[in-house]
Order: structure tokens, then C-alpha cells, then sequence
């Protein structure tokens, strides 16, 4: 029988951010370093494709078009390594 090894577990945390959409809109904040491959953006509950549906350039996620008035747009913000 052999043993397994195990990394010591690790309390990462996400920045989530909440906003309502408009039909104006089509700009929010993020944090600075955030890609679309470090983030989960939803529209009232449904995940949003990332580079069809949004970008992010700098601390700004640009939606290709403006969240609908009232729809809940989530921002997720995963944990990145920085090794």
C-alpha cells in the first residue's frame, strides 16, 4: 500500500461583486490583475461567456452588450497564484 502525499490545505478567498443592470451600462469595476480566465460573471444566474459576452482590460469588465434594467450581474473574482 503506498501513501499519498497532500499539500496542507489552503483558505483562498473571492472578491464577489454585485451590481444591477441598467440597459446602459456596459462597464464595472474589478480588481486590478483580473482576466476573463479569473473571473465568473453571471446575468440574473446565468454564466456569462467569457470574450463573447465580456472583457476585461485593466480594472474594467466590459459587457458586449448592456445588462437589461434590474437583471443582478455577479462578479466573481478568483483567487490567481502569483507562483
Amino acid at each position: 500500500m503506498t501513501k499519498a502525499n497532500f499539500a496542507p490545505a489552503v483558505s483562498l478567498t473571492y472578491v464577489t461583486r454585485n451590481y444591477t443592470g441598467d440597459n446602459s451600462d456596459t462597464t464595472f469595476t474589478v480588481t486590478n490583475g483580473s482576466t476573463v480566465d479569473s473571473v465568473i460573471v453571471t446575468e440574473n444566474g446565468v454564466v456569462q461567456k467569457p470574450t463573447t459576452d465580456y472583457s476585461i482590460s485593466g480594472t474594467t469588465l466590459t459587457f458586449a452588450t448592456a445588462p437589461a434594467t434590474s437583471v443582478a450581474i455577479q462578479i466573481r473574482e478568483l483567487p490567481v497564484s502569483s507562483s
